[in-house]
């Protein structure tokens, strides 16, 4: 789903945070993970992101947004459910959670499918216990101390109060076992968000199969995946009205998924809250729901709901005016093993975690390997001309740095991505797992898939509709034997299929949008990246969408003002000299005659 590249227009200058860049995505557990260390339910923790225009609830086993508890009367200077503005109380979701579902073979030889949420509703309950089969959160991603940590809030990098005494996928660092009193972020220890929320999930209580995904561990249990969950907000004005959203998922287990796993969103949508609203309705009512891929000739894959009347309750009336609310995948898994250029950026199978490959020394011989190997017209449309491009430039390239932005002097900072710290990979040479713009840290590196599947969730009919079909998707296999349908029509090699078509008035609804199928080895990780954006008007959310994409590609690079000026007046003419802050001011001009 890759788009073209172009630079985002900077009129003052720009901040570069490539140079702090996010780890290598890797499981950094021990395998088999004992029991006690997966997912519990003494271990679920709600907090708030609020760095931006949008604020919400968020859970630490999937769950953005919420349903309140009385509906029509709720409180909303205290609920927050994808509230924008924030302050303003209007709400936009009755929660959303990311899904996986897979098609399996059981042990007795019988084909099922398995979907995989982290939802408040809609699950199935295990078979041997009295709890819900859904996602969990881990224990030790958070400080468990509500003396320590009194909202009793998921990690988040703006309070350390929630950070853990050690993390426990950093034990096994040799340079600082644990990350103790650090934290533990996309870009290394460097918090480089407004607000980043860490969270680690897994399936251990999916029990109702005869199914075990870890030949060695008959405990385990689900499809033996591990979920690490990270949000971020910046309150930079191209980015306030977006939430970004990773998702690193790992197989755990021993058995390999071979085209047979989708992941994807579903949305409860609430756009205008929950209560009673001046169109005589109540809001979660009389939504709508519907996708495009494409705006002003760029890929943005974008699933998108707003009210069918306009209108909202908020903090200061039950007529407030409602906007669209929608998701983007700004990244998705890529196949890298099907001899196609799937993103058409003049790479075929291209991998994130190919290692360095062979390292090429000189300008003629780097173009002529590329010549020999890319589709340049492609790939200069997608990253420019080679002459600019950085190792080129530098007449080093290893080409395992497929895009080519990596280049000794200013990314050979080691894997934990922070100069000057003498860890493992710093200043060898060559790129490692961690180090800017390579392999995992680099989005690029990807043959990716994107947005391959659209399903409409009619839940409810609103007041007065006179069509009362519904669909009341579940999570979980039933008379109705919703798992296997949505695998089904996901899986359709008819793009039709795969997209349902029809949009839908005055319904309560839900909806889910796919991506997939993907491999998932044994013990490999895929990373799905996706924006959480408003917009007060299609056109302006399809903007919003446009330009994090370019952010989110130009590893979170931001338009920024120049310095504030030093104003310095000399007393000698009575001149006013305006200098930047971050230079030295220039001396005063010498003094005229005394006759002058």
């Amino acid at each position: 789903m890759k788009t073209i590249r172009k630079i985002l227009p900077v009129i003052y200058g720009a901040v570069l945070l490539a140079a702090i860049v996010p780890r290598m995505i890797s499981a950094d557990v021990e395998t088999p993970v004992p029991l006690d260390q997966r997912g519990r339910l003494d271990a679920e923790r709600s907090g708030i992101h609020d760095a931006s225009n949008i604020r919400t609830e968020f859970w630490n086993y999937g769950m953005v947004g919420n349903y309140p508890p009385d509906p029509g009367n709720v409180d909303l200077s205290i609920f927050h459910s994808v509230e924008v503005p924030k302050g303003s109380g209007m709400n936009y979701s009755d929660g959303i959670t990311p899904f996986v579902l897979a098609k399996i073979t059981q042990a007795n030889g019988i084909e099922s499918y398995i979907m995989e949420t982290g939802f408040r509703e809609r699950q199935g309950n295990s078979p041997y216990f009295n709890r819900q089969m859904r996602f969990e959160p881990r224990p030790g991603y958070f400080q468990p101390e509500p003396g320590l940590n009194p909202a009793r809030s998921p990690a988040i990098s703006s309070d350390p109060r929630t950070w853990p005494d050690s993390w426990p996928d950093r034990l096994d660092d040799p340079d600082d076992p644990g990350w103790g009193g650090s934290w533990n972020g996309y870009f290394g220890k460097q918090i480089v968000a407004d607000q980043e929320s860490y969270m680690v999930m897994d399936d251990q209580f999916y029990d109702a199969w005869d199914y075990y995904p870890d030949s060695r561990d008959s405990t385990r249990l689900g499809l033996g995946l591990r979920i690490e969950v990270r949000g971020f907000q910046w309150s930079n004005p191209q980015a306030r009205n977006v939430i970004f959203w990773h998702y690193d998922i790992t197989n755990e287990g021993t058995t390999d998924y071979d085209d047979n796993v989708f992941f994807g969103i579903y949305m409860d949508s609430g756009v205008g809250g929950s209560a009673l609203s001046c169109d005589g309705v109540f809001e979660s009512d009389d939504d709508n729901a519907f996708y495009t891929r494409y705006f002003a000739d760029q890929v943005i894959n974008l699933v998108y709901t707003w009210d069918v009347k306009g209108h909202g309750r908020d903090l200061t009336s039950s007529c407030g005016r409602t906007g669209y609310l929608g998701y983007a995948y700004l990244e998705t898994p890529g196949n890298s093993l099907d001899g196609i250029d799937n993103d058409d950026d003049g790479i075929t199978d291209e991998l994130r975690d190919g290692g360095p490959g062979q390292m090429i020394e000189g300008q003629d011989n780097i173009q002529a390997y590329v010549s020999a190997n890319y589709d340049m017209t492609r790939f200069i449309a997608t990253y420019g001309p080679l002459e600019d491009l950085p190792a080129y430039r530098a007449e080093l390239w290893w080409t395992g740095d497929e895009d080519m932005d990596w280049t000794v002097d200013l990314q050979d900072v080691g894997a934990d991505g922070l100069p000057e710290t003498g860890d493992t990979g710093e200043g060898d040479g060559m790129p490692t797992e961690g180090e800017p713009n390579f392999d995992r840290t680099d989005l690029n590196e990807s043959d990716q898939i994107g947005l391959t599947g659209f399903k409409l969730n009619r839940i409810r009919p609103g007041q007065g509709n006179p069509n009362q079909d519904v669909d009341d998707i579940v999570f979980f296999t039933n008379s109705a034997n919703w798992p296997q349908r949505l695998y089904e029509q996901f899986s359709d090699p008819d793009s039709l299929v795969r997209f349902e078509a029809f949009e839908s008035y005055n319904y309560n609804i839900g909806f889910l949008f796919a991506s997939g199928p993907f491999k998932l080895r044994a013990g490999q990780t895929e990373r799905f990246s996706l924006a959480l954006a408003y917009g007060a008007d299609l056109t302006e959310l399809q903007r919003t969408v446009q330009t994090v994409q370019q952010i989110y590609d130009a590893n979170y690079r931001f338009a920024v003002p120049p310095p504030k000026p030093t104003v310095i007046v000399s007393d000698a003419d009575k001149l006013a000299i305006s200098v930047m802050s971050n230079s030295k001011p220039p001396p005063p001009p010498p003094p005229e005659p005394a006759d002058a």
